[in-house]
């Protein structure tokens, strides 16, 4: 797989490691250099005696190196990279050294194991037993939410912005305590909205009532369908186990297109949000992952890139959420068109309105759009079609400046997630480029 710098910086901790990267990435630094289809590698001449062995994963994309540096990956790993992304004539093909097979082997045997311990049967009985018990104690926090709400809306809202952070906090406190997190996420939402905005009325209003659904949907679960009451369950902030979800969620084998990555900050904790589209299923697939602070991601995917593999579908009434089986190699990337591709808006508009008829829990919906330009109206920032169709985007100043300039008013095809007031672009393609615009994401 060749990667472009762009792609290469993205997998960088820092911007330190991308500028000693670079400063790496010229064939005077290394004394061995070679490449395969599933690997680079070289010896990297530091300043003691024996050179620094680097090696990387093409397929999965992986690092392994015998500097002390405790940055991942480190900048010999980041500068191999660059040298083979502007020069890969300079490295020798063909077949792996013996240490760099080993290391690729182990990887294998790895995931091979994971894959084994996914297809291992679930303790129908055992997990029975705790769900019920934590069942109770979820009933007795939806009703203490549910009141609280009412007592919320009888006493008024005016005066809500002004208290928001003490008020909020308590309730999301008791509903961590139900072991309901879900719902005290959603209470943690309500704490966040822009109170000094104009549209803090709707999104309490808004947000308020999506709870209060979500509880009495909860009260009735036996009443509903099983894709419902796994719904419900997860939005309540049941987790499913991802040996459940291994086993016995929906599998679809694809090349995966990872359209966008973004990141939002929980608390202590970085969340990354990977959004996928299959070149054949034309689905959409979601893959998240949770990072602790100096924690390194377990599968590292970047925008822009095509990963065939078996992935499984979490249980749900429209699921995007999955998680990995089996990771197969990498494909050419490609411009998404044709079926999964709305042509305008008035067509992407129409699959925003299906999904959300399907399941109106859905925050934002995820659509390909083509033939569509960005434009400037009052400040506010647009996508416009080619029948003066308007939608009004939700685009940070970075975003909005990089979007305007690699586009200069030409049409493109691009990546939204698509909300009730306002649209969000990740990315797009223009020229058979792709550009991402998404960084991090704070809500």
């Amino acid at each position: 797989m060749q990667l472009s710098e762009d792609q290469i910086i993205k997998l960088a901790p820092d911007a330190a490691s991308v500028k000693a990267g670079k400063g790496l990435a010229s064939a005077a630094k290394w004394v061995l250099r070679g490449a395969s289809d599933r690997a680079l590698w070289g010896h990297c001449q530091g300043s003691g005696k024996n050179p620094y062995q680097t090696q990387v994963d093409l397929q999965n994309i992986a690092f392994k190196c015998s500097c002390p540096s405790h940055k991942f990956p480190c900048k010999h790993s980041l500068g191999l990279l660059f040298l083979y992304a502007s020069q890969p004539d300079l490295f020798t093909t063909g077949e792996e050294p013996d240490w760099v097979k080993e290391w690729l082997e182990k990887r294998a045997g790895k995931a091979e194991e994971k894959k084994e311990k996914a297809d291992k049967p679930v303790d129908v009985e055992a997990q029975a037993k705790r769900q019920e018990a934590r069942h109770k104690k979820v009933l007795n926090g939806v009703d203490d939410l549910q009141g609280w709400l009412k007592d919320l809306v009888r006493s008024g809202l005016l005066n809500v912005p002004e208290r928001a952070q003490a008020l909020f906090a308590g309730i999301s406190k008791r509903m961590v305590d139900a072991q309901a997190p879900g719902l005290a996420g959603m209470m943690r939402q309500l704490q966040e909205i822009h109170y000094f905005g104009e549209d803090w009325k709707y999104e309490l209003t808004a947000g308020a009532s999506r709870a209060y659904l979500v509880a009495e949907s909860y009260k009735h679960l036996d009443q509903l369908s099983p894709e419902w009451q796994d719904e419900i369950r997860t939005l309540v902030g049941y987790p499913q186990a991802k040996e459940e979800v291994l086993a016995n969620g929906e599998q679809v084998s694809d090349d995966w297109l990872v359209v966008a990555s973004e990141s939002l900050q929980q608390d202590r904790l970085t969340v990354e949000y990977n959004w996928l589209y299959g070149r054949q299923t034309c689905r959409y697939a979601l893959f998240l992952q949770f990072l602790t602070p100096g924690a390194l991601t377990e599968t590292a995917l970047l925008p822009g890139s095509v990963v065939a593999a078996d992935v499984a579908f979490y249980k749900g009434v429209t699921p995007t959420r999955v998680l990995f089986r089996e990771q197969k190699g990498t494909r050419e990337p490609f411009i998404p068109s044709g079926k999964g591709c709305c042509a305008g808006l008035a067509e992407a508009m129409q699959v925003y309105r299906e999904s959300m008829t399907r399941n109106p829990f859905t925050y934002e919906v995820p659509v390909l759009v083509s033939e569509v330009r960005l434009v400037m109206h009052e400040k506010q920032v647009w996508i416009k079609d080619s029948n003066e169709y308007l939608i009004p985007l939700t685009l940070g100043e970075a975003g909005k400046l990089k979007g305007f300039a690699v586009t200069g008013g030409r049409e493109f095809t691009g990546f939204f997630l698509a909300g009730e007031r306002s649209w969000r672009v990740l990315s797009l393609w223009i020229e058979d480029k792709y550009y991402t615009l998404s960084n991090e994401y704070n809500g």
